[in-house]
């Protein structure tokens, strides 16, 4: 065993002395470039998502500008706050589309009924499927199950429903 761990000492420290040691320019101009692909990444995803971000494109057009004038810290400093900038304008629009969804979703649910009164069947060929099937209902008349279960105490078989009978609307 201890032959063994010599033996992988030894080979990572070969491997290792024919690398040259990364200077701290290098090292700053890798970060820079790291920033600028991490901003440009979010500022696709803002495109995707139709967010406008021209101040974060302002900013990363600067940051590359700086790194071409090897000005590394300036170029990394400007590539994290355009990223920042995308990130919070994704998260906000994303916030207020999920609002304004909710809001919409609370709205429709207001409008679907909570109750239906069945009518006769030369009016309006009621029937359990045909009720679900109904706009302000379910829209779906495979969901005329949900309508039967939930009114089993008033029909005794889903076939036969009457003028007058009124159904609650699960929802």
């Amino acid at each position: 065993m201890k032959k063994i761990m010599i033996f992988a000492v030894c080979s990572f420290l070969i491997a290792c002395a024919g690398k040259k040691a990364m200077t701290a320019e290098e090292e700053a101009r890798l970060n820079a470039r790291d920033a600028i692909i991490r901003a440009e990444k979010m500022i696709a995803v803002c495109a995707e998502e139709e967010v406008p971000v021209a101040e974060a494109q302002k900013l990363l057009d600067e940051s590359k500008q700086a790194l071409e004038e090897k000005d590394y810290l300036q170029s990394k400093e400007k590539a994290e706050a355009s990223y920042s900038f995308a990130k919070k304008a994704l998260d906000d629009m994303r916030e207020a589309r999920k609002k304004a969804l909710d809001e919409a979703k609370k709205e429709f649910d207001s409008k679907q009924a909570a109750t239906y009164t069945v009518r006769s069947w030369a009016e309006t060929r009621d029937c359990l499927w045909n009720i679900a099937k109904q706009k302000n209902i379910y829209n779906d008349p495979w969901q005329w199950k949900k309508i039967y279960i939930a009114n089993k105490d008033k029909i005794k078989d889903p076939d036969l429903i009457y003028k007058g009978q009124v159904f609650k609307i699960p929802r």
